[in-house]
Order: C-alpha cells, then structure tokens, then sequence
C-alpha cells in the first residue's frame, strides 16, 4: 500500500480554494438578485446583474489567489 505523501494533496487544495472563490459570489448574486428583483418588480434584470456581478467578484478574488502563490 501507497504511503500518504502531503505533497501529493496540495493542488487539492488550491483548485478547493478557487471554486469556493467563484462559487459563492456567484451564489450570494444571484439570490441578491432575486430578492432585489421580487423588491423592485424586474426579477430577470436584478439576476443578470447579481450574476455578473457575482463572476466579476469571484474571478477577481481567484486572479488574486493565483498570483499570490
């Protein structure tokens, strides 16, 4: 049997971080806009723009995390 080697893992971790980094800004706009879009009466408008901006924030936050390493 395959002894545990950390060093094998620690891409894992990485790719966990930059889908959790897309993932729940994406999450948070898109229920923001449905809310927003329930308040104000234009759902479709408020959840592409919770969408969008949800993606711009997630890839900005997992640009930073692959530059930093």
């Amino acid at each position: 049997m395959a002894k545990f080697n950390p060093e094998d893992y620690s891409g894992l971790g990485l790719a966990v971080n930059l889908a959790l980094f897309i993932v729940a800004p994406l999450l948070a706009g898109i229920f923001l806009g449905q809310y927003l879009g329930e308040k104000f009466g234009n759902p479709p408008l408020f959840i592409i723009l919770g969408v969008l901006l949800g993606l711009f924030v997630g890839f900005r936050q997992a640009i930073r995390l692959l530059l930093k390493k």
